[in-house]
């Protein structure tokens, strides 16, 4: 599997990540009597930040890996 794929993926997962963070705000905002931007926010604010330094670690490996593979991919040619 060369570099640029293994980035790709790590896109992928980045971006599953970020969704993940939305979604466990939603979710959390099921019980809730009133829906609105403030409530949301509030809402996010109680899914650990542990969610988004791994999103971020993840997109940061995507973009080393993917800018290394093409790298490669120019000096082969």
């Amino acid at each position: 599997m060369n570099k640029i794929n293994i980035g790709i993926y790590f896109f992928i997962i980045t971006s599953i990540l970020y969704a993940t963070r939305f979604i466990c705000g939603a979710i959390g905002g099921i019980g809730g009597t009133e829906w609105g931007k403030d409530e949301f926010a509030r809402q996010l604010s109680y899914v650990p930040n542990g969610l988004m330094i791994a999103t971020i670690i993840a997109l940061i490996l995507g973009i080393v890996f993917f800018v290394w593979g093409f790298k490669d991919s120019l000096q082969k040619k």
